[in-house]
């Protein structure tokens, strides 16, 4: 079992390692990580560990941050000392939910229940397994205002949503655009993580709409879409990775 320890405290991380290591023994633990900035980094050098214990409030943000950029179906164990996160954790293939102090035979239970889940799947159909025990209901349809009248959109006549000054606007495949209600951040909770990604704070892309991708200096990533824009359109150094993987699915 290879583990990697999200958390942003020195004594919790060395803590966290002695009772992995009470627990599992034979448990090969292949980093530990302090931030979502760093999180990021570690994931764009190594291979995905077969399980993750995480705290939840790192240095930077939430740990809830990272996994939404990295959309990765690594099993996660998340360890926080505040309950108030339990529901958001179960998006994000969390297994259980442990409260600090962490007590060592609530950990073996969870290292149990990761075993127990492990025997059920191979470890490449975890996303599949995940996708069976929690339905998640995506996104399909937006009605719009066009005019005195409204409009419904399918998710896929959209071909991107842009937000600007605090206003979110859809722009559908033949380039008609419409302002709705929701924010970019509540889109990316609704729409499914398979066709539409958050390349930055300003867009949300369909994977129809991309053009071409050019490698832009500083390992950052410049996208042109279809329909085009006036506005350039980058992938930070951080995230240029798993848009990459995301692509390449």
């Amino acid at each position: 079992m290879k583990v990697l320890i999200i958390e942003d405290e020195a004594p919790a991380q060395r803590r966290m390692q002695k009772l992995i290591n009470e627990c599992d023994s034979s448990a090969e633990i292949l980093g530990v990580v302090d931030s979502v900035a760093d999180g990021l980094q570690w994931f764009s050098n190594n291979p995905a560990p077969d399980l993750i214990f995480s705290d939840i409030q790192l240095a930077d943000d939430l740990s809830f941050k990272l996994f939404k950029a990295l959309n990765i179906s690594t099993p996660i164990i998340f360890t926080t000392a505040y309950d108030e996160y339990a529901i958001n954790a179960f998006k994000f293939h969390s297994i259980d939910y442990l409260l600090k102090p962490i007590n060592v035979d609530e950990l073996r239970l969870s290292i149990e229940k990761y075993r127990n889940i492990h025997k059920l799947a191979k470890p490449t159909n975890f996303e599949e397994l995940f996708k069976s025990m929690v339905e998640k209901k995506y996104r399909e349809r937006f009605l719009v205002y066009s005019g005195d009248s409204l409009l419904p959109i399918t998710a896929n006549e959209i071909a991107y949503f842009e937000s600007e000054s605090g206003e979110t606007m859809l722009i559908t495949n033949n380039n008609k655009r419409f302002f709705i209600a929701e924010s970019l951040d509540q889109l990316e909770e609704e729409l499914n993580p398979d066709v539409f990604y958050r390349v930055n704070r300003q867009y949300i892309l369909s994977i129809n709409s991309i053009d071409k991708i050019f490698n832009f200096g500083q390992q950052k990533l410049k996208i042109t879409i279809n329909p085009a824009t006036d506005k350039d359109i980058f992938v930070s150094k951080l995230k240029a990775t798993t848009f990459k993987n995301w692509m390449n699915r």
